[in-house]
């Protein structure tokens, strides 16, 4: 059983934005625990944080590292092409260590105490495994999962983030399924008026437990899609930045006009780089100095016909 959008924030709380980061930013996340189905369930979950991107599972749709290489030099070169992100599962654990060296954008699953295709991953085997999964990574997110109930996130190494573009997402999510599960009931309610139905039917008919986990999944995938579009629209403005830079330019863009010019809102700037480099392969920290973007400034406004 995969865990919906909705189980994942209610069970991991005040962690889910941290979880949510670290998939967008492309960290490899470890899910190790020891009841192997569970661990493979919450991996394939896991992956479902990146909705934009293409999933590939390891020894199903492909088996080697250059084929993976391959699929990101495509990437690196085509802004259009569809972003990937790995899954293994627990029973190809052995042959992915052993054919795989790059594991940024991975979900591994990772069964403790079990055997898996001739390796026994015990509590002393774990350590290596985190250090060659994490080896090529900036940083690697391990998800422990001690019970279906009971999920706990953290980094491996330190990290300077307020989190903000996550909890917005996360706060967004929560006050627009809860207004629209109010407005089902309102109208529901509104249409049985008059009619004499018991309170244990009524009570049937007004629970939305199945439409709340839909409306979460469907307002995620499209929070996460909004901010994804105003990053690209970030790379386009950017990228033409730099150029007029190099062609002599000398005025300056600052965040807010850069943000305005995206349509977007919240979040700090070297966030919203990260997460460019990690999605499109494009570091435009040169661009920042000073806590202003250096560009055209005068003409921006006019990129996007406003």
């Amino acid at each position: 059983m995969t865990y919906s959008i909705m189980q994942l924030i209610e069970l991991m709380g005040e962690q889910f934005p941290l979880l949510l980061n670290s998939s967008l930013n492309r960290f490899p996340i470890i899910v190790a625990g020891e009841d192997v189905e569970l661990v493979d369930d919450i991996s394939d979950s896991v992956a479902a944080l990146s909705p934009h991107r293409h999933r590939l599972v390891f020894w199903r749709d492909f088996t080697s590292q250059d084929e993976l290489l391959a699929v990101w030099e495509e990437e690196k070169h085509n802004y259009e092409v569809s972003r990937t992100i790995a899954c293994c599962f627990s029973s190809n654990l052995g042959l992915a260590l052993e054919r795989i060296t790059h594991f940024s954008s991975w979900v591994v699953a990772l069964p403790i105490g079990a055997r898996a295709l001739g390796i026994d991953v015990n509590r002393d085997a774990f350590p290596k495994i985190l250090k060659h999964i994490a080896r090529y990574s900036v940083n690697c997110g391990i998800l422990r999962v001690k019970s279906p109930s009971s999920l706990n996130f953290t980094l491996m190494e330190p990290y300077q983030s307020n989190l903000d573009v996550e909890k917005r997402i996360v706060s967004k999510i929560l006050t627009r399924k809860r207004q629209s599960l109010e407005r089902i009931r309102r109208l529901l309610r509104k249409s049985l008026r008059g009619v004499n139905i018991p309170e244990h039917m009524m009570g049937a008919i007004l629970k939305l437990d199945d439409e709340s986990e839909k409306i979460t999944h469907d307002m995620f995938d499209e929070e996460v899609s909004n901010y994804v579009h105003a990053a690209r629209r970030a790379v386009t403005l950017l990228s033409r930045i730099r150029l007029a830079r190099e062609l002599g330019a000398s005025t300056a863009l600052t965040e807010r006009n850069l943000y305005e010019a995206i349509g977007w809102e919240g979040g700090e700037l070297p966030e919203l780089i990260r997460f460019i480099m990690a999605e499109w392969h494009e570091d435009f920290s040169d661009c920042v100095k000073g806590g202003t973007l250096s560009g055209l400034g005068a003409w921006v406004d006019s990129m996007w016909g406003t």
